[in-house]
């Protein structure tokens, strides 16, 4: 895997308070944040389409739209209609 780099702004205050302890990786820090951000978010994401998934099934089972036109049907005239 090939490494980029990436830039960070930080504001002269709290560079100057990183500056005080240079016995951290703050590279390495970022690193860590970054990745644990993107796993939160993909976690999120998992749980969202799990409940979306659930509700769809639910809207389903309910009846409410038994005997009306599919998706596709819909979509279908749509089309048609925009030629």
């Amino acid at each position: 895997m090939t490494d980029v780099t990436v830039s960070v702004r930080v504001d002269k205050r709290l560079h100057d308070q990183m500056k005080l302890h240079e016995e951290i990786n703050w590279s390495a820090i970022i690193r860590k944040a970054i990745r644990e951000q993107l796993e939160d978010l993909e976690q999120f994401d998992a749980a969202r389409a799990k409940r979306s998934l659930a509700s769809a099934g639910s809207i389903r089972a309910s009846g409410i739209f038994a005997g009306r036109k599919t998706g596709a049907e819909i979509i279908r005239k749509w089309r048609d209609n925009r030629q």
